[in-house]
Formats: structure tokens, sequence, C-alpha cells
């Protein structure tokens, strides 16, 4: 499937407001002006989504993934591209790496949180490609393995790298994450946390693996016992009563990391929350101190809250998945004023462009200013609703 521009948006102006069709039409013209298309690329001659343009274009892993859900609503052959040459870069050990430049350099001593499977599975079912479902869904039983087998421990996984130069341990574990500089990580290393939004995301994983698997002709109850086996290790050893909220927790101490992020949300998102949890989740979501009305990747009151890339900062991605987990649980009221929030935010910041990440008290976008995932986000906020 493949629509124009004009095609995909024409039956979308009656339902949608001015301020969001503006925001439809720009968020499709990043998507189009980051398509590398060279044929001295590393990943052949096919169209791909970087997150910019530029000498350092490439394909990220967990970018590549929201960028080919996006799309695929109006171009499922570019979807398919964009997965289909980040995941051949696949490594013998199952892992996927970070990226690959459009230079040929590959960044992989570590990889990205595993989104890859869930939006594989989005596009299928937009565009019912058998052959693209069987070779991603061979690629990614090889990765589950590899996060089974390198960065799980009593049932919970963790961030890490392949490898530990001194100068790295600090750095790679953290990139790989996605969360680069997050006051998550201040506390205790990286390594040693159970991260709370990694786990969710494996119990995504396992879950497009199992709908995969019957599409394919195959048993689903392997990964359908995997994802709630994790799903109730999430719920017994991830929730901290003394906050009151999901949280990432030290695997060797047993303490909770005392910084609240949107990533506490995801238990929501999967819809493994009991209602009382929730509940606790959506009065922080209303919460001026803490994460009202702007979703930052800290909650403002934390004393590390800065404007510093995940210091502070609303990225659009990891808030989408915290609206969607506390619409799961009908908190559709405080739910729709952050979405509000954020694409007021977005639309008001125009004519910079659409930003990497933005202040989210200031509202001014940050950092890139043509970027590929926030593009992607804005689309799903006014669209997946």
């Amino acid at each position: 499937m493949f629509l124009t521009k004009e095609e995909w948006l024409a039956p979308l102006r009656g339902a949608h407001s001015a301020r969001d069709m503006t925001l439809l039409d720009a968020a499709y013209e990043v998507l189009k002006k980051n398509t590398v298309h060279s044929p001295d690329a590393p990943w052949g001659d096919v169209p791909v989504i970087s997150p910019w343009s530029g000498p350092c274009a490439g394909i990220w892993n967990w970018d590549s993934a929201f960028h080919a859900m996006t799309v695929s609503r109006y171009d499922t052959p570019l979807a398919k591209s964009c997965i289909d040459a980040f995941t051949a870069f696949q490594l013998p050990t199952g892992m996927f790496p970070d990226v690959i430049y459009v230079d040929g350099r590959i960044c992989d001593n570590y990889g990205k949180p595993p989104v890859l499977p869930w939006a594989t599975l989005t596009v299928f079912r937009r565009d019912g490609d058998r052959e693209f479902l069987r070779r991603s869904y061979d690629r990614y039983a090889k990765n589950a393995s590899f996060w089974e087998e390198n960065r799980c421990d009593r049932g919970l996984f963790f961030y890490s790298a392949q490898q530990h130069p001194e100068a790295d341990n600090y750095l790679h574990p953290r990139w790989e994450s996605g969360w680069d500089n997050s006051p998550r990580w201040d506390e205790f290393p990286i390594v040693d946390l159970w991260a709370i939004d990694l786990n969710c995301y494996m119990v995504m994983f396992y879950r497009a693996m199992a709908d995969m698997a019957e599409i394919l002709g195959e048993a689903r109850q392997g990964w359908d016992a995997k994802a709630a086996a994790l799903a109730g290790r999430i719920e017994e050893t991830l929730f901290d009563a003394e906050q009151a909220a999901y949280a990432d927790r030290n695997r060797k101490t047993g303490a909770f990391v005392s910084v609240l992020s949107p990533a506490s949300f995801m238990p929501l998102t999967i819809g493994t929350a009991s209602r009382e949890r929730a509940e606790a989740m959506a009065r922080l979501a209303a919460d001026r101190r803490k994460f009202y009305p702007g979703m930052p990747t800290v909650t403002y009151d934390c004393p590390a809250y800065s404007t510093d890339y995940w210091r502070g900062q609303t990225w659009l991605n990891v808030a989408f998945f915290a609206i969607k987990g506390l619409e799961n649980y009908g908190f559709t009221g405080v739910a729709g004023e952050i979405r509000e929030f954020l694409l007021s935010m977005a639309y008001d910041g125009l004519d910079r462009g659409i930003s990497e990440n933005y202040d989210s008290i200031n509202r001014r976008g940050k950092f890139n200013n043509s970027f590929s995932w926030s593009a992607a986000f804005l689309i799903e906020l006014i669209l997946d609703r």
C-alpha cells in the first residue's frame, strides 16, 4: 500500500482540526526529508528513514521500529524496508546493533530497547506480507535468545553492553537503554538495575512473537507463557510501595531507584498493573510536581531535573507510551490533557521545526529540528486515540 501525501491526508481533514492537519503535514515532510536512498549504502539500494539528514545519517535500532510503525499508515513498502534493512545486520549472537551509518560504520557493542517485533506486527497488520513476517519472526526468535542469555537475571531483564573496557562501561549500557544520560542511572550502575521499561518491552516482544507464530501456523503457547511469567515478575518485583510507583530496582541489593520517569507507566501500557496501582500512577500523572502537564523524562520536582537531554526534557516516544497506559485504564482526562499539551507544544514550535525533544516547562524545542521519531509520534498522538 502506497499513498501520496494528499491521498493520505484528504480523508483525515474532516475529522481533525486545522492545527492537527498542519502537524500531520509537517511530520510527513520530516519523514520524507529524512528518507535515505543510495545505491552505495551498506544496506543496499533500498529506501530507509534516518533520524536526521546529513553526514551522520544511518539506520538506528528502535528508531527504525518507530519510523516503520508510522509510515506503514501510508507507505508499507517503505515501512518494511526500514525494518528489513536494519534487521539484516543481526549479529551471530542474535543481537541487533545500535546503528549502521550510511558510510558503513556499525555500532555493535550494544543494542537498544527491543521494540522491533511490536512494530513489525503493526506493519504486517496493515500490509499482510507473510514473507516479511516470516523472515522477521526468525530473526526475532534469535534476538529473544540473546536477551534471555545475556541480559536476564532471575527472570527479569537489565541493560548492558557486549564488552566492558573501562572507558565504555559507563556509557554503552546507558546508550543501550536509549535514555543516555537519564538520572535513572545516577544512583546505581545501570548494569545492576532491572529496568522497568525494558521488562515491559520484553512482554510486548513476547506477545508480538506469539501473535506472529499463530499467523505463521506455529505454536504460540511458549511465547504466551514467557509473556505471562515476565508480567508476573514485574508485578512481584518492580512496584515500590514506598513511592507508590513502578521503578527500576537494583538486582543485587534490592534497593529501588528513587527517580521516577515515564518508564514507570509502562506496566499500564502493557496492561499488567492492578487497578489500585494504576490509580496510584494516574495520581502521579496529574500532579504538577511530578508529570503534569509535560510528561518530562524525570519528575518536575526531581533534584536532578534539568533541560539536559534525558534529564527533564519531554521526549515524545516515551510520553506516548505513558499516555497509552493511562488510557488503557480509563484515565482519559489526564491522558488527553497531556496529549493536548504535547501537540500544542509541537505546533507552537513549528517555526523551528519538529524537534528531537522539548523543554517540558517553557515548551521550546531543542537539539535536532527535523527529527524523524518525533514526527512519527506526533502522527501517532493525533491518529492513535
